[in-house]
């Protein structure tokens, strides 16, 4: 063997390869709008909400500040009642239970579990997803009800409602770290832009989904 040869770690990436490699459907454009429409006007009445501080007595940012906590209910009612209902509410449904691929993980890292769990079992999403997305909503729910409280009682910001600014602004911004900068995480934003993802990759991390959605589309229709 040539010192070359023995030099290589591994085979060279071939990206002819992974350009031609097979995608699948993961999110509908429903379920993307969705999304995107939820973290783009969250983001917004938290930032407004920041530029106002005490002074929130009237103003163009107030207004921004509130019209963007009202627009989060309302796009999200369009997207259920003009969109795929059915794809939004099984996407939501997946997020927000706990299945018994979640239950295995938890018993695998009990202390003296035997067996790992290993990620290339997960379902539609992962107890990590499904962990942040409580999260997430618990302290957006808290800061609109504090808010709410604080400005009936005109205490301006009020502690608990900046406190519960503080947590939802440092979950959002987890989220936003997780699919756009932590590299195994990452080619998940494929789905909630393209609405595919690369096969391997779906097989690495969200497996049992795969496996489901190919089963689900081998069944006859009736």
């Amino acid at each position: 063997m040539s010192s070359r040869a023995a030099q290589a770690p591994s085979t060279p990436v071939d990206h002819t390869a992974l350009r031609g490699e097979e995608w699948v459907h993961r999110f509908g454009l429903t379920e993307r709008f969705a999304h995107w429409w939820t973290v783009s006007l969250v983001a917004t009445a938290l930032l407004t909400g920041l530029a106002l501080g005490d002074d929130a007595e009237g103003g163009p940012m107030l207004t921004a500040h509130v019209g963007a906590v009202v627009l989060i209910g309302v796009g999200l009612v369009l997207a259920l009642v003009l969109g795929n209902t059915r794809a939004l509410l099984t996407a939501t449904y997946h997020l927000f239970t706990v299945d018994r691929r979640d239950a295995a993980w938890v018993r695998a890292h009990l202390p003296g579990a035997a067996k790992r769990h290993e990620p290339d079992e997960w379902g539609m999403f992962n107890p990590g997803q499904k962990v942040l997305a409580w999260a997430l909503s618990l302290a957006v729910t808290a800061v609109v009800v504090t808010g709410i409280q604080a400005w009936q009682a005109g205490e301006g910001e009020g502690s608990l409602h900046g406190a519960a600014v503080l947590v939802a602004m440092v979950l959002l911004g987890c989220h936003v770290f997780m699919a756009v900068v932590n590299p195994s995480t990452r080619p998940a934003l494929a789905g909630m832009v393209l609405g595919r993802v690369r096969r391997s990759w779906a097989e690495q991390h969200h497996g049992g989904w795969l496996h489901d959605r190919e089963l689900a589309r081998k069944q006859p229709r009736r």
